[in-house]
């Protein structure tokens, strides 16, 4: 019976066979593994870790690379440690006929020591990383930073108006993670938005995070890091934005700034979460104080009607504008129903197919209307947010500096017409046959009187949806 053939024979005959077919094939693997990290080598991207723009984002960032270097001195050693021995005692001609050499079985000083450099290797990670955690577990409320950003050290500075319960308290903001959609309450001034928040530049912001449906997390890579939203768990997380890098000429909450250079930050839920996960994104607008409190003013204001003009009387003092204005709505309501050739404009026309026939009001609010519907998006300021559907289709220009009100109206059409094809599985679209597999060519109808929306009224809603800024 024959002996096998030693394995380093076998080694010795292939490569004689095959001269120089490793090296190749190893220069072309190192050769696509680079072209493939040189790919990825801008840090100027809208969610890239790799440029903090915030107090936390930049502690975590640190932690990285810290980890970075000990794990490249730790493969430098370990690897260079094996290339040399594979090298120093490579197999040489006429080496197949030594004999093989004495086999040993471990070195105690060398391996206590390798056990002990592994050990404080460990500790230079775990030490950041403690701080790290330490940071974010807690409100920093012995930072130099936290009393100023406390509501009653600048809101009212800024040109705002105050409760004197919030006077002691951050900034708060409830997250409410949906499918796919976000929430956002300003619950200390009475403001709800959705899928874009605001928040003041160098302020510590705390946010509340909250799910009633499945798990979400809420991730902004450039200001924080991410926690998750768990239906029945009330998880929280804090972030500080940069001072300095704020949105600049802000008028009705829109902005003509660089982006996510100047004010405008990217953020998405990073949980698969059923059909429509990858398009659950959100933005954060970063601002001044005194922008800050402009915009919750806005977002306290009441809605009025396209057209809508005070009586020539004059108003009831004693009447609110929330009061006038629901009031100037049920007006409106009622005229159009009553006398629908009056509405001579696209937006009115608009704004009676959502009040009336295209039956929007059960699932949206608008400040100040009957409209209070919670199913969907509120969309009292949805004409100044930069994107719409969630953050996925973009009503910024080219240069990404300020709104196109061409854009924005053809995205408009877009979302509200074929929603599903937008955004699969979202609960806004209504097929005419089950099982329909998009908005494209099927109308959606009134229960009552079974009246189509057509190509114009979609535009006429469209038009509507433009005013609420």
């Amino acid at each position: 019976m024959s002996q096998p053939t030693p394995l380093h024979k076998v080694s010795h005959r292939l490569r004689r066979l095959t001269p120089g077919a490793g090296a190749r094939g190893l220069a072309w693997l190192s050769a696509t593994c680079l072209s493939l990290l040189l790919a990825g080598c801008s840090f100027k991207q809208p969610q890239s870790t790799l440029d903090p723009h915030g107090l936390v984002s930049r502690d975590q960032l640190s932690l990285f690379y810290i980890t970075v270097w000990v794990s490249l001195f730790i493969f430098i050693c370990v690897g260079g440690t094996m290339a040399y021995a594979v090298w120093k005692f490579r197999e040489r001609p006429g080496d197949e006929n030594k004999p093989m050499p004495e086999q040993g079985h471990g070195n105690p000083l060398i391996e206590i020591g390798l056990i002990t450099a592994s050990i404080a290797l460990l500790v230079i990670i775990a030490v950041p990383t403690l701080k790290a955690i330490f940071l974010t577990d807690a409100l920093p409320t012995n930072q130099p930073y936290w009393q100023p950003s406390l509501l009653g050290s600048w809101y009212k500075k800024a040109g705002g108006t105050l409760p004197d319960l919030a006077t002691n308290e951050p900034l708060t903001i409830t997250v409410r993670g949906k499918q796919w959609w976000w929430a956002f309450d300003y619950s200390q001034f009475g403001v709800t938005t959705s899928n874009e928040f605001v928040i003041p530049a160098g302020k510590v912001v705390k946010f509340d995070l909250r799910s009633d449906n499945v798990i979400h997390s809420f991730w902004l890579p450039k200001i924080a890091g991410k926690v998750d939203l768990i239906p029945g768990r009330a998880n929280w997380m804090w972030m500080m934005a940069d001072d300095g890098k704020v949105a600049t000429d802000y008028d009705h909450g829109t902005m003509a700034a660089d982006q996510y250079e100047n004010g405008l930050y990217y953020g998405q839920c990073a949980q698969y979460c059923g059909e429509s996960h990858a398009f659950m994104l959100f933005r954060t607008r970063v601002v001044s104080d005194e922008d800050f409190a402009k915009w919750i003013a806005q977002a306290q204001q009441p809605v009025f009607p396209p057209g809508y003009q005070a009586p020539a009387g004059g108003t009831d003092p004693k009447k609110s504008p929330k009061d006038l204005s629901a009031q100037a709505w049920a007006d409106f309501v009622q005229n159009a129903l009553k006398n629908p050739a009056s509405l001579t404009t696209p937006e009115q026309k608009g704004a009676a197919l959502f009040f009336g026939r295209a039956t929007c009001i059960l699932c949206h609010t608008i400040n100040g209307s009957s409209a209070q519907g919670t199913l969907g998006p509120n969309l009292s300021l949805v004409a100044s947010r930069t994107a719409l559907a969630s953050g996925f289709l973009d009503n910024l220009d080219n240069d990404g500096k300020k709104i196109d009100p061409a854009r924005q109206k053809q995205n408009f059409v877009k979302w509200i017409s074929q929603s599903y094809d937008v955004k699969p599985g979202n609960l806004m679209w209504h097929p005419a046959t089950p099982g329909a597999p998009s908005l494209s060519g099927i109308v959606a109808t009134n229960a009552a009187n079974h009246t189509p929306i057509t190509d114009e009224d979609w535009h006429n809603i469209a038009a509507f949806l433009m005013t609420l800024k």
